[in-house]
């Protein structure tokens, strides 16, 4: 508990400064002879020391047994009171005034005294009644009700202490969502990556064992099991990739390994990777630079930005049917460069464009992969691969978003400043 060593000095000084007050006011106001003036002193500090002392006595001993601060705001108020009545009364006696004027006198102190104290329990019941009010505030968030606030109340140090109080339980209800959304992201995360990881598993599994027991000895048949078994791996190398990208872009210890990057040879070697597997899927993949794209630069991390590109390319040949045709396209003003991604899939209702970018959302027609519906760009896999996406463009300082295509689906723009 914290104490106040500084109060004793303040309570004496202004003890001394009204003594002083008084005396002064005394010899030069009213021309009080000196004999006076310092029996005047004298009575003075003797009273207002011993008033002090028994006012502390009293309220310590009132701490201790009235458990009710309104009640003990009263009686501090009265013992501060009856000093004075006592002074007054006390000083009366002494100039030696008539019984008729020391009545009439004492009986304008008890009315004045009976006022004050009234007014003063109900300046205390003010006070009290907003530390009830965050009494109760507290207790209902301590019991779990993090709605409770105790509102505004003034401007005095009740009136600030209730704001503090309901801006700390704002940020503690906000704190409360977030960890209940973590905590509901970590659960539907344990779900998505146990069905993305036991799928490729169970089938590699089984492919495995039929090579190992001689059930597939055909060598065509042999080179096809190998290569569904590779294709099931390297799902299996990009879904715990995009773990790690993606575990690294939100605790915040993502580096970027930034150079001057060539865009359109950076977009040139990423699509060269990709005609083969388009061809096999019947998917015309197509690459539109605007003039003068291969003297642009951007200061980027050449490994990220192709990553971006390759979840997205992988999103759109995933969900574009064959004969469909997906388009890279890139543009740029004078301060920044754009690329595009732009495929005739099945598409995204415009309400749900912006939500493709959350981690593991699944639109409607994408739940349930054995349909083969909905957009690659909001369900692959896990539903990883744009969440990863926005994090590696926001660490270049980039935007990223999504729009209808042209052709017919999902339009995916990504927008980076240029050196």
């Amino acid at each position: 508990m914290s104490t106040r060593p500084g109060r004793p000095l303040v309570v004496a000084g202004a003890l001394l400064l009204a003594i002083v007050g008084a005396t002064v006011f005394a010899e030069r106001v009213l021309g009080a002879p000196r004999r006076e003036v310092e029996l005047l002193a004298a009575f003075l500090s003797a009273s207002g020391i011993l008033s002090l002392v028994v006012g502390a006595l009293a309220i310590r001993w009132a701490g201790r047994r009235i458990p009710s601060l309104h009640v003990r705001l009263t009686l501090a108020y009265g013992i501060g009171l009856v000093v004075a009545l006592v002074n007054v009364v006390t000083t009366s006696v002494l100039m030696f005034l008539s019984a008729h004027d020391l009545a009439l006198l004492s009986l304008l102190l008890v009315f004045a005294a009976v006022i004050s104290v009234a007014f003063a329990y109900a300046v205390a019941g003010a006070l009290t009644a907003d530390l009830g009010a965050l009494s109760h505030a507290a207790g209902r968030l301590a019991a779990g009700d993090l709605a409770a606030r105790v509102g505004t109340r003034g401007s005095d140090e009740a009136g600030r202490l209730a704001v503090a109080f309901d801006d700390m339980a704002d940020q503690l209800q906000q704190a409360f969502s977030r960890e209940r959304a973590l905590e509901a992201g970590r659960r539907e995360l344990v779900s998505a990556v146990s069905h993305d990881l036991r799928t490729p598993l169970s089938t590699t599994r089984a492919m495995v064992e039929a090579l190992a027991d001689g059930v597939v000895s055909e060598p065509a048949e042999v080179q096809r099991y190998l290569g569904l078994i590779l294709r099931d791996i390297e799902h299996l190398s990009r879904l715990i990739d995009d773990l790690f990208e993606l575990s690294q872009i939100e605790s915040g210890a993502l580096r970027l390994r930034c150079l001057v990057v060539d865009v359109g040879q950076l977009i040139s070697e990423t699509l060269a990777a990709y005609q083969a597997p388009a061809a096999e899927q019947g998917v015309q993949l197509e690459e539109k630079l605007a003039p003068g794209m291969d003297v642009t630069r951007i200061e980027a991390d050449p490994d990220r930005i192709q990553r971006v590109l390759r979840n997205l390319l992988d999103n759109a040949l995933r969900h574009t049917p064959a004969g469909g045709t997906i388009e890279v396209s890139a543009d740029r003003d004078t301060a920044r460069v754009e690329l595009r991604v732009s495929d005739s899939g099945a598409g995204v209702p415009d309400e749900e464009l912006e939500r493709i970018f959350d981690r593991f959302y699944r639109g409607e027609r994408s739940r349930r992969r054995d349909e083969g519906g909905g957009h690659g760009a909001g369900s692959t896999g896990a539903g990883l691969g744009l969440a990863v996406a926005r994090g590696l463009i926001q660490a270049h300082h980039g935007r990223i978003w999504a729009e209808p295509s042209p052709l017919g689906g999902v339009s995916i723009r990504i927008a980076l400043p240029v050196v």
